[in-house]
């Protein structure tokens, strides 16, 4: 049995289709599924740049727009959640958002549940078929002491 497993998404083809692999390999039971979703602070960044010239107060408007991503990406886990509980053969699911730069968050979330696995595709949002591994995946496998299952999710050409 897995004790607990982290589950990284960024809602891709990719992350969906690494939890069907898994779903159909796996024949044992797993404890609890932490769902994670980070949100890249790089990309919040950008999305907030133009915001400095319109509004006075350039800090309510990052926590308002933070506020409702955190919202939406936990109503987007939510909805995937039976789900991925069901695919994992999960007895507990935990959900959890973080904004951050996503490898480093990965990592730091492992270590704060004691993960006995991190399950993740080989390629996420971005899925260059020419990279042996997506970049965050790459990342987080070089940074964690945390046993990884790093799933192939893309088709030979």
């Amino acid at each position: 049995m897995f004790r607990k497993i982290l589950f990284p998404t960024d809602f891709s083809e990719g992350a969906m289709r690494a939890i069907q692999r898994f779903n159909r390999d796996n024949q044992t039971e797993v404890g609890e599924c932490v769902l994670l979703h980070v949100i890249d602070e790089g990309h919040l960044e950008d999305m907030i740049a133009g915001y400095a010239y319109i509004y006075r107060s350039e800090e309510s408007e990052i926590k308002n727009i933070e506020k409702k991503l955190i919202e939406k990406a936990k109503k987007e886990l939510e909805e995937r959640a039976e789900k991925c509980k069901g695919m994992m053969k999960a007895k507990n699911l935990k959900i959890i958002v973080r904004i951050g730069i996503p490898h480093d968050e990965i990592v730091k979330v492992a270590e704060e549940e004691n993960v006995s696995l991190i399950l993740m595709p080989s390629h996420g949002k971005l899925g260059f078929s020419h990279e042996f591994l997506g970049s965050t995946t790459m990342r987080v496998l070089r940074k964690t002491k945390k046993p990884m299952l790093i799933i192939k999710t893309h088709k030979e050409e």
